[in-house]
Formats: structure tokens, sequence, C-alpha cells
């Protein structure tokens, strides 16, 4: 019968000199469903394997030429899957066993029975079938093996990477202290090869001092579990002294208990200098603070101080350092800020109004301010932190406003010999009229009082003809005729310089006074004429005034007498100009130009001249302060300072200048209608064309 392994016909390979055997077997065997091929010899048999397929070879041991022996070799070096049968009529013990130990499934005697034949070749192909099968199943035991041993070595060799990407040595040991591994920084830092660490002892990598205490640490930590952090200084190889911090933790294996620990070291020697180093600037830093003149706040987004100066603290005692501050929230809303987000991200000017000093009551009474806020923004876009700047500007506002009246008084004082000549001119004339009206005031009043004693005579019935002689002699006298032309004449050139001597005195009395603390709603045309009365002397030797004012100018809330004193003094620049440009008026007169209009939200004014012009070289420096181009005597070089910090600081306008030189300049200032508190600096720029 078939054997039951496989429905697949076997091949059966029969090896026997004796042509009887070989039909035997065939016979047996393909009445059972076997295919067999029978073939005399060692060679033909080989043939016979390298053309077909065969399962199991029956062959004889002694044969003519090679023997049974060397085709079970030959059938084991080059076709181990074929299983082989002995065949044969040796019964000897010795030589059952040698066959044996060549691998054969089977050993049949001759003669041999029908079952025997059959018992063994079932056997035979049911221990190669077994065998075939534990074959494949250790290839898939092995390729399993294999692949998971590239796996977790591939895996190790991630981790490898990943441990010696870590710039901080790393090592791991077992629960004898004995390196296990480590990543490539900690074989910099021991200055050994990774295979002179692994399976050694600290003992054999540090130093005897180093080692003890590393061994110590280690005993504590393996004996009690969890982690430790150490810092210690250690000297490199190099003789340096370095400062390390090292975190070890125990690690547990699949037995649930510690297996060993795993350790990282930092070298913190930078950080510590560094530390060192922003120790020492954070004293240097609060010892200039502390003697600052200014006061220095700095606070977080909720108005909690976090850091202030002695200066601060001698204004504000009752602001504390980490603690909220009623008064501190209470002054920035004040200012303007944001109780939550005091400043934007640009460094901003804060007042009570926007556009000056705010006053605030310190320890020393009621002072004046400029507040200065600085944001730090941190990586957290929520969170920033605030640095206020106090400056106490009380004294120097009083100087201030000082020294811009002593520098108004100073151009009117250096105007005074003009304003006395043109207050001179018409009181002179005025004099002469005054002088003719009463000598012919004499004259008439003597004619008078002969009429009125010819009146008389008439009412006394006295003789007349004396008297109306004497009245004739008398009107003949005095040329009536001439004095009723020139009296009234007289009265009208002398009532014109009066009107003209109001006119200076009350130009000279607006342009001087210095007006109250606040802004107040002016007049801009009225301030530009009484600017050109008191400065006429200047310019109408040297120049043509000519103003092209608008109608129906809106009121600017302003600094009068500031502004006075802007326009004073480019009026004044213009006249020396021109003056230049024409050797004072030899060369013919100039042109001065001065303009007004309202541009939107934005009152302009223009003063031009045609006078000499700004060089390109001094043009970024004109508004400096103590910048003169005039001789020495002549000029303080404040002039176009003071209105700079006029027009920009205290009016959030603008000034600037567009020029040819040799052909004249025009200075334009702009200023707003309604004055807001600035949110740049940007905003208050001096620009120049």
């Amino acid at each position: 019968m078939m054997s039951h392994e496989t429905d697949v016909m076997k091949t059966m390979l029969i090896v026997d000199d004796e042509p009887a055997v070989r039909e035997l077997l065939s016979a047996i065997l393909q009445e059972c469903g076997y295919s067999c091929l029978a073939v005399e010899d060692v060679p033909a048999a080989r043939q016979a394997l390298r053309e077909i397929p065969v399962d199991l070879v029956l062959t004889d041991r002694d044969m003519p030429g090679e023997s049974g022996l060397e085709l079970i070799r030959s059938i084991k070096e080059f076709h181990p899957e074929i299983g082989v049968i002995m065949v044969t009529v040796i019964d000897d013990l010795d030589q059952a066993r040698e066959v044996l130990d060549l691998g054969v499934y089977g050993y049949i005697t001759k003669p041999f029975t029908h079952n025997q034949v059959l018992i063994t070749v079932e056997n035979a192909l049911r221990h190669r079938q077994t065998e075939l099968e534990n074959r494949h199943y250790a290839t898939f035991l092995q390729q399993e093996v294999d692949e998971r041993t590239e796996t977790l070595q591939n895996q190790l060799n991630l981790l490898q990477t990943l441990v010696d990407t870590i710039p901080a040595p790393v090592f791991y040991k077992d629960t004898k202290g004995v390196y296990l591994g480590c990543n490539q920084a900690f074989e910099q830092a021991a200055d050994l090869p990774r295979h002179a660490i692994i399976g050694r002892t600290a003992a054999d990598v540090h130093p005897p001092k180093m080692a003890a205490e590393t061994q110590r640490d280690d005993q504590k930590l393996l004996a009690t579990g969890g982690a430790l952090r150490l810092e210690r200084t250690f000297i490199n190889p190099d003789g340096s002294h370095r400062h390390r911090i090292t975190h070890k933790a125990a690690f547990i294996g699949s037995s649930g208990q510690i297996a060993g620990l795993v350790g990282v070291h930092f070298d913190v020697t930078e950080l510590k200098s560094i530390e060192q180093s922003l120790r020492i600037s954070e004293n240097t830093l609060r010892t200039i603070m502390d003697n600052l003149h200014v006061g220095v706040l700095m606070f977080n987004s909720y108005m909690e101080p976090i850091q202030l100066n002695r200066q601060m603290r001698c204004w504000f005692p009752d602001i504390e350092e980490g603690l909220p501050s009623p008064d501190l929230r209470d002054l920035f809303v004040r200012l303007g800020a944001s109780t939550h987000h005091t400043c934007t991200d640009t460094t901003s000017r804060c007042s009570k109004s926007g556009d000056g000093p705010i006053s605030l009551m310190t320890a020393r009474g009621k002072r004046m301010f400029r507040v200065v806020l600085s944001t730090i923004q941190e990586t957290n876009a929520q969170s920033a932190t605030t640095v206020g700047l106090f400056e106490d500007i009380t004294e120097a506002l009083t100087a201030e406003r000082e020294l811009r009246q002593a520098q108004k008084l100073e151009s009117i004082g250096q105007l005074a010999a003009g304003i006395a000549h043109e207050i001179n001119t018409p009181i002179q004339f005025i004099g002469d009229n005054v002088q003719f009206i009463g000598e012919a005031l004499t004259d008439l009043i003597t004619i008078l009082e002969k009429g009125e004693t010819l009146l008389r005579a008439v009412q006394n019935g006295q003789p007349l003809d004396n008297l109306a002689q004497d009245i004739e002699l008398a009107w003949d006298g005095i040329d009536m005729p001439f004095l009723v032309k020139e009296i009234p004449e007289a009265i009208s050139q002398t009532l014109s310089g009066v009107h003209r001597v109001a006119t200076i005195v009350n130009a000279m009395r607006e342009f001087s006074h210095p007006g109250g603390e606040g802004k107040t709603a002016v007049d801009i045309n009225r301030a530009l004429e009484n600017t050109i009365t008191v400065t006429r002397n200047e310019w109408k030797y040297v120049a043509e005034m000519t103003t092209l004012l608008a109608d129906n100018l809106p009121k600017l809330r302003c600094l009068p007498g500031e502004l006075n004193q802007v326009f004073l003094n480019i009026l004044v620049n213009a006249a020396h100009a021109i003056a230049e440009a024409t050797d004072n008026g030899r060369m013919g007169k100039g042109l001065i130009t001065i303009s007004t209009r309202k541009d939107q939200t934005v009152l302009e004014i223009r003063i031009s001249d045609t006078g000499t012009g700004i060089p390109l070289d001094i043009q970024e420096r004109i508004f400096d302060p103590f910048f003169t181009t005039k001789e020495v005597g002549k000029g303080t070089g404040q002039g176009l300072a003071i209105a700079r910090s006029v027009v920009v600081d205290k009016h959030r306008g603008t000034i600037h200048f567009t020029t040819e030189p040799g052909r004249g300049t025009t200075f334009i200032i702009r200023l707003p209608l309604q004055i807001d508190p600035p949110t740049t600096e940007d905003d208050s720029e001096i620009q120049h064309k």
C-alpha cells in the first residue's frame, strides 16, 4: 500500500547488481503504488539522481566497482533530502552499525519478506518526512532568530546612536559596578576607547579618589534604589578643574529586582562661570541703578513690582518688591497704560496728558516727572516685564521756563533799538503837529479874545472903530486860511501816529506776555501779525513782507508765548539770511512770504525767504542746540533748537524745511488741531528735505 503521509506517488530508486533482487523489490513496491526505477550500479544511480526527483533509495552494500557505502555518502553530501535504506545479505552487527552511522533510514537483510520490505519503506518515508519537517522548522526558526536578532541589533544600534548624540557623558553598569555601555561623550571625558571601558569598573577608568567616591555612591544607590543627584569638582586629565553634576538612577530587571544603574554627567563649569558673571553683573547693575538720579521700576503685567532702585524707594516708600501695589496700578492708569499690558513692543513715552510731564505725590511732596516705559517681551506672549524710568524734572521745568522767558526777553532786547526807532518816527511827527496846533491855538485865542472885546463893546454901545481895526490886523497876521487847511490835517496825522504807536505797543505786550501754564485757544494769524510788527525793524530795510493768511482759520489750542518765540526766531533768521544775500539791501530787497492754511486736522504755517539758503553740509545740524553759523555775539545757537522743542515736544507737531542754496529757504510748521497722546516717538520726529 502507498504511504499515507501524502497522496503524491513516491519515487523509489533501487540499486543492486542482482537483476532478481531489483525485479522483486520493484514488484513489491509497485504493488503498493510506488513508482520504481532500478539500476545495477552506483554510477547509474548518480546519473538517475541527477535526472529525476527521488524520494527513497534502496541500495545494496557490496557491488562491483563502487560500493553502496560510497553511494550513501554521496547522497548525504549532494542530496541530503533523499532517504536511504540498505538492502544486503550481511547481517554482521558491526557492519550494520557502520551503515547505520551513515544515517540510513532502514536496514533490510537478504533474503527479505514482502512485509519486511513494506514496513521498512513505510518507516523510512515517515522518518524522512519527519526529518524534512524538522529541517524546514529549523530553517524557519533560524530565520525567525536571524530576523529578531537583526531587529534587536538595529534597536541596539539605534539606541546607541541616540545615546551617542547626547552631548553629555552617559553610562550604565550592572549591580557589581561593571560598565555595560557608554556613549561617545563618556569616552571623550574618560579619555578611553569604549572597549577599554566596557567590562571594567570605576577603579579601572577613573583616578583613585574619584573612583572611590563613584563606587561609594553606586553602592548606596544600588542598596536603596531610586535616584541621586551629585555635584562635585574634579580634575581633568589635562589638569584643569571642572564642575560636574551627575544624575544616577537604578533600573529594574525582568525579575523585578535592581539590575544596575544608569547615569549622566553634566559639565557645568561654564554655567558656573556664567552664573558668577551674572551675579557680579546683577550686583553691578543694582549698584549702578541705586546711584542713578532717575527712579527705576520693573513690574509685571499685573502691576506687581519686581525690582526698584534706591531713588524710587525714596520717592515712593510704600511700593515694595513682590507685593501688589494699588498705588502703582493707579499711577499707570493715570499714565494711560493698560492694567494688563502696559506698553507695546516698542518703547513709548507716557504721561497724564500724553504731551507733557506728569505730577506725582512723593515723600518730598508734589513733583513733576517724565516717565518712559519699555517692555521686555517674554517667550510667552502673554507675559511681559516692563521697565519704568522716572525722571524728576521739577527744577528742570522751572529752569526751562525761566530760560525761555529770558531768551524771549533777550530777543526783545535785541529788537529794542528797532522797536524804539519804529515808535520814534510817529512820535516825532506827533510832536511837530502838536507844537503846530499849539501855536495855531495861541493865534486863534488872540482872535477870539479880540472878538470877545468887540462883542462886549457892541453890547455896551461903545465905539467899534478901533476894535474892528485891531481884529482885522490880528486876522491878517495869523493867515487864517492856512490854519483852517492845516489844522485838520495835523490832527489826522497825529491820530494816525498815535494809532501806529498803540499798534506797536500792543504787539509788544501780546508778544512778550508769558502766558499761563496751560494751552489756550489762539488766533495764529494775529500771532503772526504781531510778530511781523515786532520784527519790522529787522526786515524792513532788506525785504518786502507778503502775507497769505487763510480766512476763517480755527483757533489753535497752544502755548502762545512759546509759538510767538518760534515765529520770531524764524523771521529774524530769514531777515538775516536776506541781508547776507543782498549786502544789507544794497543789491535790492528780498522777499519774506508768510502763509497759513488748514490741512484736514492740521494747521500749517510756512515762512519763506529769498536768502542764502542752507548749505548741504549743515542741514542735519541746524536744529542742534548751540549750533550757529552767525558771528560771535550775533547768535546763541538756541533759536531753532527752541523752535524744534516747542513744536515737536510741546505741541506734538512737525517742523521741517526745504532749501536751495543761493535761492532761499522755507520752514514748514504743522500743528495738530486736536493734540492726542503719542503712541511712539516717531510721531514727533523732525524731518527735512
